[in-house]
């Protein structure tokens, strides 16, 4: 029987490398990017919805509708983030458990109002929600940088000599100096390393050069997935955090997994 020897931190590179290559392969993969892609939208509803209802809430509390209205907004909070966490589930594959509705568990009216006002779980809702805006834009930004260059290159052979169009980087003739320095202190001394680069205009003429901007615009759009997919599941462990119940799981026995 032979015994294999695995180095951790290239094993930790060929699964890193597996994972990018396969992801255009994984329908997860597109189940992530639809997340992603409704979250801007969402995210501006939220924004809408929570502020006006709040801002009318508070500002008429005074008078007997600013109650109601309040009322109706942390009633539509829990719904919306019931919501999120059922779009967490199907299209991330995160298990949330729902933390319940205990002001719908209480006797009384008071006592339910009270549950509802006070609740871990209206805040973190409202939280999450809000959240979602910035979450919203910062994931449109993602997507249409990585995805929009990503297809650009791999589009390239398609309308790289067409009239009006530029392909590549262009500098309008002038070349850009870059000069990365790195200094470290050293016994007394002060050690730097410094690096002088020009970059000059480089367009795409030639049917070769277009196959070649779409050959690497094929590899920048499987790194592009992995970095979604990986986005995405930040998101769904934060959603799992914010929207889950309180109180954590049992964490599981190390043993268990030697094991098996």
């Amino acid at each position: 029987m032979g015994i294999r020897v695995g180095v951790p931190g290239i094993d930790a590179v060929v699964r890193s490398i597996r994972t990018t290559v396969l992801s255009p392969f994984r329908p997860q993969t597109y189940l992530n990017l639809l997340y992603l892609a409704l979250a801007f939208p969402l995210g501006v509803a939220y924004f809408v919805v929570l502020t006006v209802g709040f801002s009318f809430g508070l500002s008429l509390l005074i008078l007997v509708i600013g109650a109601p209205i309040l009322l109706v907004v942390l009633l539509a909070t829990h719904a919306l983030a019931a919501f999120e966490r059922a779009m967490a589930r199907y299209l991330l594959s995160v298990e949330i458990d729902s933390p319940g509705y205990p002001f719908l568990e209480r006797e009384g009216v008071v006592d339910r109002l009270r549950s509802l006002l006070l609740g871990r779980e209206t805040y973190a809702s409202v939280c999450f929600l809000l959240s979602k805006f910035v979450v919203g834009i910062a994931s449109f930004v993602l997507l249409t940088t990585l995805l929009t260059t990503a297809a650009a290159m791999v589009l390239t052979p398609l309308f790289y000599d067409s009239p009006n169009v530029s392909v590549g980087f262009i500098t309008d003739g002038e070349p850009v100096f870059l000069t990365p320095s790195l200094q470290l202190p050293w016994d007394g001394l002060l050690v730097g390393v410094e690096v002088a680069v020009t970059l000059t205009e480089w367009e795409v003429t030639t049917l070769p050069e277009a196959l070649a901007t779409s050959i690497v615009g094929v590899l920048f759009l499987a790194v592009s997935l992995a970095i979604c997919n990986v986005v995405a599941r930040i998101l769904g462990q934060f959603s799992r955090l914010m929207l889950g119940q309180s109180v954590p799981g049992p964490i599981a026995d190390p043993t268990d997994r030697i094991g098996r």
